[in-house]
């Protein structure tokens, strides 16, 4: 195993011993006139430098010694290397297009028996479902009024995870751009391969707002060949007593385009989920999970960590013990 990257550092060792050796100091009974600095304490430095060669025993060497051989050591870049990680070979490109919207805000679900706003609830199943991508690269696209990209592509599970917890309602707006999210999750694994390119979007509304409309970044869909996963949330209608006592029936998924997101879904390849209840949004993501496989064999990953900064703290402590040592002697 390496454990230098620039082992070749280690020829300046013999460094100070050929500069002590091979370099002579200046003859201080030369009269001769020479153009030099003119320092008025030269006296004192001389007869400081003088007794301290006198007593400088070959012991006292060893801190000086130590302070270079470990400043090498730190130039020449020792590294440690971990385990041995194995990612798939087909990775799959995963864009997770969320709903942000107002309407996200409705509490028509429940766990534990306790009212839960729909975003909580999709940030809490998509939680479980991106903690099984290992080696799957993943992207998380956030829309309501607009749509931008909130994480690239990346193999990091646990930052996308972590960003996905601060998504708040509203954070792209009040409305619904279900055109523009669509666009911006194909735009984002358009120059991937094929076969790795899916785009999950979950939306509790209609298009009412963005630039680009659904059909058109559907063809973009089409023409690139990328197969796009789409679920509906939303509960099921329920009666509930109004003021007067009467049972007043309420659908809280009524705003839910079914039928847009049926043929997003059927025209990329891909197949839409409608979620009503927690359990439900649950098995939609198991489903797709099941759909989308990872490959057991695939390339091998060997994380690498600099330790340069240890022989340098060693370096720094010899020095400091050099100069201690030279001004107790």
């Amino acid at each position: 195993m390496e454990f230098f990257l620039w082992p070749f550092v280690f020829i300046l060792l013999p460094l100070p011993y050929f500069v002590r050796h091979w370099m002579k100091p200046a003859n201080n009974e030369q009269t001769t006139v020479i153009n030099a600095l003119r320092v008025p304490f030269f006296r004192q430095i001389s007869a400081f430098a003088l007794s301290t060669t006198q007593q400088y025993r070959p012991k006292a060497k060893i801190p000086l010694i130590l302070t270079w051989l470990f400043f090498i050591c730190a130039a020449a870049r020792p590294v440690w290397y971990g385990t041995t990680e194995t990612y798939p070979q087909n990775a799959r490109n995963i864009v997770l297009a969320l709903d942000t919207s107002g309407s996200m805000q409705e509490q028509d679900f429940d766990i534990n028996n306790k009212p839960i706003t729909r975003l909580s609830l999709v940030k809490t199943v998509a939680d479980d479902f991106l903690a099984k991508r290992t080696g799957d690269k993943l992207s998380l696209v956030i829309f309501g009024s607009e749509a931008f990209t909130y994480t690239p592509l990346t193999l990091d599970t646990q930052t996308v995870r972590q960003l996905l917890k601060e998504v708040d309602i509203a954070i792209a707006g009040e409305m619904t751009a279900i055109g523009d999210a669509l666009a911006l999750s194909v735009a984002n694994v358009s120059k991937l391969p094929a076969e790795s390119r899916i785009v999950i979007l979950l939306s509790d509304g209609y298009a009412n707002a963005g630039v680009v409309s659904v059909p058109e970044a559907l063809q973009l869909a089409k023409k690139l060949g990328i197969k796009i996963y789409t679920i509906g949330i939303g509960s099921e209608p329920k009666a509930i007593r109004d003021f007067f006592g009467f049972n007043q029936l309420i659908n809280p998924a009524a705003d839910l385009d079914e039928q847009t997101l049926s043929i997003i879904a059927e025209q990329t390849g891909g197949k839409y989920f409608r979620a009503k209840t927690t359990n439900e949004l649950k098995e939609i993501y198991q489903t797709i999970d099941k759909l989308e496989p990872i490959e057991d064999k695939g390339q091998s990953f060997r994380p690498r960590k600099e330790l340069f900064f240890i022989p340098l703290i060693g370096a720094l402590i010899c020095l400091f013990w050099a100069i201690i040592k030279r001004r107790i002697s």
